[in-house]
């Protein structure tokens, strides 16, 4: 965490390489404990995108049921997998270790990216694995998981993560792939609710990928879709709790407090916030498994089980 601090900038790009570097080495002294988790692949859609990742605990849930948390990785709409290539590979698979070692069902999917697919379409994928897990309990349960909870799954999505997981829950639904029933709660890390501070040459080329156009940008954003989905979509949304490194870029946490402020106008009910401390936008989830900077997690699992 020494080196976290030590970085003189929170701009995204200027740090990515700096915290990755920092924590690759720390992920290679816990290899062993992050895959002593058994985790296994399943396909859920049609194309080689359309795979996931299921955690499984190592030890049943006292309560009974098996929480499920579904968790999405960022990448700036272009970019991600959900198994990383060396010397990474244990980026995510720290994320989803994690929370299984603390009793979670957890699944990670790969989504569709820009520009091969726009929006809403990766919003479509992840609305689709989470109605894979939902209709193949089977594929979820095991002797550690014997009842696993899919009527009320946590999702988490982290910067372009946390915009695909809103959107997945506010655009329309059939009864054919009706999800918001069962999602008990979202985890909404570090994502992008509008860009109005930006200008468009910032923007290239990832939103702009994702969303086409400017006309894309300012109407299917997290902070335009609250405001114009229907009073019974809204009614449907589950509790939701925002989370935010410390030494987030200072534009991301100005537009996270304006859209906390979007979502109690609208919900009337005010979304928790989580810090993650001495943290900037990549490190809380690379930090996960290290034993260093642990404390975030530990506050979304209290969330979830208040």
């Amino acid at each position: 965490m020494e080196r976290i601090a030590e970085l003189k900038s929170r701009e995204i790009f200027d740090i990515i390489e700096p915290t990755v570097g920092a924590f690759v080495p720390l992920l290679e002294e816990k290899r062993a404990e992050i895959q002593e988790i058994t985790r296994k692949t399943f396909k859920y859609g049609p194309t080689d995108r359309h795979q996931l990742d299921v955690y499984y605990p190592l030890a049943p849930n006292a309560l009974g049921k098996t929480q499920i948390l579904v968790w999405l990785y960022g990448g700036g709409f272009v970019s991600g997998e959900r198994q990383l290539p060396a010397p990474a590979d244990l980026a995510y698979a720290c994320v989803g270790a994690y929370f299984a070692r603390r009793g979670f069902i957890v699944i990670i999917p790969d989504y569709r990216l820009a520009p091969d697919t726009v929006f809403p379409g990766a919003a479509e994928d992840v609305r689709d694995a989470i109605l894979w897990a939902i209709k193949n309990p089977e594929q979820l349960t095991t002797p550690t998981t014997p009842n696993p909870d899919t009527k009320g799954i946590f999702l988490s999505g982290h910067s372009a993560g946390a915009v695909h997981a809103f959107t997945a829950l506010v655009i329309p639904e059939t009864p054919e792939t009706s999800i918001r029933s069962n999602i008990a709660g979202a985890i909404l890390a570090a994502g992008v609710p509008h860009y109005d501070y930006f200008q468009p040459d910032d923007l290239t080329p990832w939103a702009t990928q994702h969303y086409v156009d400017e006309d894309g940008l300012k109407d299917h954003a997290p902070r335009a879709l609250l405001r114009n989905a229907s009073d019974a979509t809204v009614a449907t949304l589950p509790r939701i709790v925002l989370v935010l490194a410390e030494w987030e870029p200072e534009w991301l946490l100005k537009i996270n407090d304006e859209f906390v402020g979007e979502l109690e106008s609208r919900t009337g009910k005010r979304p928790a916030k989580i810090v993650g401390r001495r943290h900037n936008h990549l490190s809380t989830n690379l930090a996960l498994g290290t034993g260093r900077g642990e404390e975030w997690a530990e506050d979304v699992i209290a969330w979830i089980k208040a």
